[in-house]
């Protein structure tokens, strides 16, 4: 690798980091951010020779600060959000411990993306945060980051590798990387089913009760209960993922061909073939090296069958 392979490498696996962070923080597993602080004080004194400290560690609850290196008095706050409310607080709280009197700056970083504030500066006569140099992202580690001679940036790489691209049930709760796994699997491009789409959206509306009217109880029942385990998860997915439309209409495609086959094969019996298809891709991910959250997939199979996706509507197929 070179060193622009070792800058795209960096700049990829950051941006995941980020993402990862923002749909964690989108369903309230905030513990994310706590695991931040160990990953970017050791990136940072990686990078730059800093001696940064957990300062939660040696002072429980301190305010302002999350990281602090006494031999070159710099003070960062790790933080995943940008509202300039929260600068202001971190500022005066910084003020209001007498923190300067230790470190000469504070630095502010928001792993997710930062907001430019209007303001030039926040502060008083006793210390004063520059809004466009004292408050990081990405983008800003990134830059410093081009700064660094090839063999730092190697170094950076191989820190992020090992630090990030473990399995993802490690950083993910299960639920949430069983969807993103069934996304990935259902829209390969490889399947045979891709480009099989339909010219006539189906029509979900009375579809339950109607075409399965002898099972509409128990797949109304089955869905409203994992709804309330899954629904905030998928749509947190749905809204912080990077997957784009053209990997949610493979999705669709290939449910809408399978499923039908599945649904034929068990004689038109949407609950012996809803099992069916969950198990299908249950033992696909297990196969994969993945143990997946069966309920979190029996959710995600059943949203699609809300949605027409699975076993369509007849006149669809016919149409």
């Amino acid at each position: 690798m070179n060193r622009q392979d070792y800058q795209k490498s960096i700049i990829n696996s950051l941006s995941w980091l980020s993402k990862e962070v923002s749909l964690c923080n989108s369903m309230n597993f905030t513990d994310i951010n706590v695991h931040s602080e160990y990953f970017y004080r050791d990136l940072l004194n990686l990078a730059f020779g800093y001696e940064l400290e957990n300062i939660n560690i040696l002072e429980p609850n301190s305010a302002a600060i999350d990281l602090g290196d006494s031999k070159n008095k710099i003070a960062i706050q790790v933080t995943s959000t940008s509202k300039l409310d929260k600068t202001k607080k971190t500022v005066n709280k910084f003020i209001e411990k007498n923190l300067y009197e230790k470190y000469d700056r504070l630095i502010i970083l928001n792993i997710t993306e930062k907001t430019s504030h209007k303001v030039p500066t926040i502060g008083d006569g006793n210390y004063m945060l520059d809004t466009k140099d004292d408050i990081w992202d990405i983008q800003t580690l990134v830059t410093r980051f081009n700064n660094l001679k090839d063999s730092e940036l190697y170094a950076i790489h191989n820190f992020l590798n090992e630090a990030l691209y473990k399995k993802p049930s490690e950083t993910l709760p299960k639920n949430t990387t069983t969807i993103l796994k069934l996304i990935e699997l259902i829209s390969d491009e490889e399947h045979s089913a891709v480009g099989e789409g339909y010219i006539i959206e189906p029509f979900p509306e009375h579809k339950i009760h109607e075409r399965f009217s002898d099972h509409s109880d128990f797949l109304t029942r089955e869905y409203v209960l994992l709804y309330q385990d899954y629904g905030a998860v998928l749509e947190a997915v749905e809204k912080k993922s990077d997957f784009g439309q053209v990997k949610i209409r493979r999705v669709a495609q290939h449910l809408r061909t399978f499923s039908d086959t599945i649904l034929t094969e068990c004689d038109g019996n949407p609950k012996v073939a809803l099992d069916k298809l969950i198990n299908h891709f249950v033992g696909l991910l297990q196969k994969n090296g993945f143990e997946a959250d069966t309920g979190a997939t029996q959710f995600y199979i059943l949203k699609q069958l809300i949605s027409c996706n699975v076993f369509p509507n007849k006149e669809t197929i016919n149409g």
